[in-house]
């Protein structure tokens, strides 16, 4: 029994020390991870913010946030809308989901920008992608994408998707396109080529990738979900 007693204690003690040890660590890598991944959603709030079409920003310098505490200002959270577990929407169909919070920024002219990150099931886990849309006088547009996270693709493959210029393949899109949904060719059933890889992104929302990421199909899809959701919520919410 007092051979038992003795394990017992040793091994509570290792237990209790173990706990410290990763309590501090935790403490220590807690806010040099959060600044990282702060830093990472500031980025990509600019590249997405910059014109498709002229590659400057869309917004002034100055407007653009460069701490949490600036980013704040532009959350957006539509009537009727709620944050539940980090989701404010859940597509139909369960193709996708919206991360909250949105935001939402306005440029000197009036007009409203929408930025929000969607979340898909690609080949190895959630495909992250983070999307602008820019409300023009015809209609919501896409404007920009940047992919945030896409674990375990396959090197060479889905892997491909963090490529810029595999990333450019998604946008712009017109509304046209958006109200049909942002498909990847091989699920649209056509293969566009030449001056055809624009027009059908654009119309029809076809985003040609087979030729850059010939067998991932998966992962590619994973982001048409994710900004479909996004174009769906903010359907939802009145943004036409």
């Amino acid at each position: 029994m007092r051979d038992y007693l003795k394990t017992g204690i040793t091994l509570m003690v290792i237990t209790i020390i173990a706990a410290l040890v990763l309590s501090v660590v935790y403490t220590i890598v807690e806010e040099p991870i959060a600044n990282a991944e702060l830093g990472a959603k500031l980025k990509a709030i600019r590249e997405v913010l910059t014109d498709s079409d002229t590659g400057e920003l869309l917004i002034a310098e100055d407007s653009i946030p460069e701490t949490a505490t600036e980013l704040a200002e532009f959350e957006w959270l539509p009537q009727g809308f709620s944050a539940s577990e980090g989701i404010i929407y859940r597509a139909e169909g369960n193709q996708g989901k919206v991360e909250s919070p949105a935001y939402k920024f306005v440029k000197e002219d009036g007009t409203e920008i929408f930025i929000a990150i969607g979340i898909a099931v690609g080949y190895g886990g959630d495909v992250k992608s983070m999307a602008a849309f820019v409300k023009e006088p015809d209609g919501v547009k896409l404007n920009g994408i940047k992919v945030l996270e896409y674990s375990q693709e396959t090197p060479g493959l889905g892997a491909n998707i963090a490529n810029a210029d595999v990333q450019k393949r998604f946008y712009p899109v017109s509304k046209e396109g958006l109200d049909k949904g942002i498909r990847v060719d091989k699920d649209a059933g056509v293969t566009p080529v030449g001056d055809q890889i624009d027009a059908r992104k654009r119309e029809d929302g076809i985003v040609t990738v087979s030729d850059v990421m010939t067998g991932a199909t998966i992962t590619p899809r994973a982001v048409a979900s994710s900004l479909n959701a996004i174009s769906e919520f903010l359907e939802k919410a009145g943004v036409r």
